[in-house]
């Protein structure tokens, strides 16, 4: 296989470290992915040693050993292509501290990026509406462009993050070059939202980063894996299976990014229980580079 994070589509390919985090520490975790041929990861609070006596600090960098990391990561010959903060930081941030502490954590992570010679910090709103979060996150998308830096937010089922219209509105309302949105086709379906085209159309001029899992409507047999509820059912659950059998047109919208002259980080995230990841992952690389090289 040629090396996953270099492809004529000028789309680069990273894997997402934070299902490793559990079970592997960060060197593990590098032999696994340079197994993998890929040299490019998503990075999380949880892959990080350092302070994490309070469920806050588990979510975010301030108090991580980001200098140790960088040297690595360095040493490994590896590329970080994204920074996340924790899934529930926004939350717990603004319950310790206001929104000026959720603007201080993305701050925060800010710092870990460049420290680690990123361009891209993720976040999540985490059920916390969209007006706290607008208050934390314009300064911080301002703290992050003068530092070369864009914060995405990545688009969840179960909260106003879930509708295409509500975060193009909130990204037109930031209006910084420091914020856009993730693009995670997988987790519009997940919120009864048609992923491609028509989320795809309503963002596109926003997209700073795009996640990739194959995802259907759950039924079970062999090889689909039980997620959490579709969004507004009462028992229609989401099903995860290889990128290619998606129940969404990965293929169109891979066409549609490259047409579009998306150049950035693509990390690839099958949700899927440990025993099944390393399959997954040789599957949906293999899949996901030969529609990037085609």
């Amino acid at each position: 296989m040629s090396k996953p994070d270099m492809n004529k589509s000028g789309m680069n390919i990273a894997l997402n470290a934070q299902q490793l985090a559990g079970t592997h520490s960060l060197p593990e975790i590098l032999d696994v992915f340079e197994s993998y041929g890929v040299k490019a990861l998503e990075l999380w609070p949880a892959n990080l040693t350092g302070s994490s006596q309070t469920p806050e600090e588990h979510e975010r960098y301030e108090t991580k050993d980001v200098d140790s990391v960088s040297t690595l990561i360095r040493e490994r010959g590896f590329r970080v292509a994204c920074v996340t903060l924790g899934f529930h930081a926004a939350p717990l941030c603004i319950a310790s501290g206001g929104t000026r502490n959720l603007t201080r954590a993305l701050q925060g992570a800010v710092d870990a990026a460049v420290k680690l010679e990123c361009q891209l910090v993720n976040c999540y709103t985490a059920h916390i509406n969209f007006s706290l979060f607008l208050e934390a996150v314009r300064p911080a998308a301002d703290y992050a462009a003068s530092r070369g830096v864009v914060i995405t937010l990545e688009n969840e089922a179960h909260d106003e993050s879930g509708l295409p219209e509500d975060v193009a509105r909130l990204v037109e309302t930031v209006n910084s070059p420091g914020f856009r949105t993730q693009y995670d086709p997988c987790n519009y379906y997940h919120a009864y939202v048609e992923p491609f085209p028509h989320a795809y159309e309503v963002i596109r001029e926003h997209i700073g980063y795009v996640h990739f899992k194959g995802g259907c409507h759950y039924v079970e047999r062999e090889g689909v894996y039980k997620g959490s509820l579709m969004r507004h059912s009462r028992g229609d659950f989401i099903g995860y299976v290889p990128l290619s059998e998606s129940a969404f047109p990965v293929e169109g919208i891979v066409r549609r990014l490259n047409a579009d002259g998306y150049k950035g980080w693509v990390t690839l995230e099958p949700h899927v229980p440990p025993a099944a990841l390393a399959e997954f992952h040789k599957r949906d690389l293999a899949y996901l580079q030969s529609l990037l090289e085609s």
